[in-house]
């Protein structure tokens, strides 16, 4: 039994992970590389393992803002395609790899090797690619409301995010096939609600004791508290294509975070969205899954429902101002004109349509994210 302390960080305060794919130059498919690479990052705090060898993932800096957070993650990728090619290796960035036809080849750490044992044949299957938003909480107490009344966004978010409709070199029919295979997990999914910061102790310690878990890393719930970062980790999200589109994710998660904080339990100003029950609550998770923003959301108890494209751009209304005083404007204007031009898993379907080639999807994604870091004008630092 343990008290877990709540490590307060500065209040709103951003932090991103993207999870990447390692590629063989030449033919795209995923590669083995992770161990390769880390001898080349001695003891890095932005270059990090996953479970399994064919991913990288980033982890940024703490950040004030969703500038600062763009410039810091351009600065880690601009470094790290540049080690990459010194190891003949390519990357990019999406929820699955389109063409992936191998079993996942786990990183031998103890954490990862624990894993692979509780969960048998799936993690053979285990590969898949998200990206996650962590924003500082003042203390946990605050750190569970909020991600209470984030649980009804989290279907919008990965409606937003969908960039997975390809696996094993097939069109699955899904926007977002990453998240429905991870929902076989039994870590994975809608987080439990918890009134206080010692509700969610009292929980863990349970969990722990019932050997459910060992840390809190162990949890992989849509969005879970990090005690010792003083954050909220926002992870239903798949991995975005382009740096664009994971700071337009991140600067709406931003601006939501902010307006729902200081919006009182009786204010009814704007449009919100309301807690439903649980199996409503999966229903509009797995139609976002589905459908992508062509989905549509359950939005009361009644069962009324709308598309999440047209629920997006009522939240947006919503929080302009908030926006504005934040410095978003610009991210969230681009948000709105993407409904328009389609999320990464329209895309991605769009060039398969065009070339009737699943290979041609991996290499749009490689050049997506080319394209993005060789326009920079300068070299940023890491």
């Amino acid at each position: 039994m343990c008290d877990l302390e709540f490590k307060s960080s500065p209040q709103f305060s951003l932090g991103m992970e993207i999870e990447l794919q390692l590629l063989n130059p030449y033919t795209l498919k995923l590669v083995d590389g992770i161990l390769p690479l880390l001898e080349l990052y001695p003891q890095s705090p932005f270059i990090q393992t996953e479970f399994n060898q064919s991913t990288v993932e980033i982890n940024s800096p703490v950040c004030l803002n969703i500038p600062e957070l763009e410039i810091n993650i351009l600065a880690i990728l601009q470094d790290l395609k540049s080690r990459c090619q010194q190891l003949r290796m390519e990357i990019c960035a999406a929820g699955t790899h389109p063409v992936c036809d191998r079993f996942a080849h786990v990183t031998p750490l103890p954490r990862y090797l624990t894993q692979q044992s509780k969960s048998g044949y799936l993690s053979d299957l285990m590969m898949t690619f998200a990206m996650q938003i962590h924003v500082g909480m003042p203390s946990g107490d605050e750190a569970v409301k909020m991600m209470g009344k984030l649980k009804p966004y989290l279907p919008i978010l990965l409606a937003l995010s969908a960039s997975s409709p390809f696996w094993w070199g097939n069109d699955t029919g899904f926007a977002s096939y990453r998240y429905r295979f991870l929902s076989i997990m039994r870590t994975y999914g809608i987080c439990p609600s918890f009134k206080t910061w010692q509700d969610f102790v009292d929980f863990f310690n349970t969990a722990q004791n019932a050997r459910m878990f060992n840390l809190i890393r162990d949890i992989h719930w849509d969005i879970r508290p990090q005690p010792d970062l003083g954050t909220i980790e926002i992870r239903v999200m798949d991995a975005q294509p382009t740096v664009k589109e994971s700071m337009i994710l991140a600067a709406f998660i931003h601006t939501l975070v902010v307006h729902l904080y200081h919006q009182s339990e009786s204010e009814t100003t704007g449009y919100l969205l309301k807690s439903l029950p649980w199996l409503i609550a999966k229903e509009n998770l797995f139609r976002a899954s589905y459908w992508g923003v062509d989905a549509d959301y359950i939005e009361d108890s009644q069962g009324n429902s709308r598309l999440i494209k047209y629920i997006v751009k009522d939240i947006l209304n919503t929080l302009a101002e908030t926006g504005e005083y934040l410095g978003n404007s610009s991210y969230l204007l681009q948000l709105e004109k993407r409904l328009i031009t389609g999320a990464s898993y329209s895309r991605q379907r769009q060039v398969f349509e065009n070339t009737g080639s699943v290979q041609a999807v991996v290499t749009s994604l490689v050049k997506e994210l080319n394209e993005e870091l060789s326009n920079l004008q300068i070299p940023v630092q890491v």
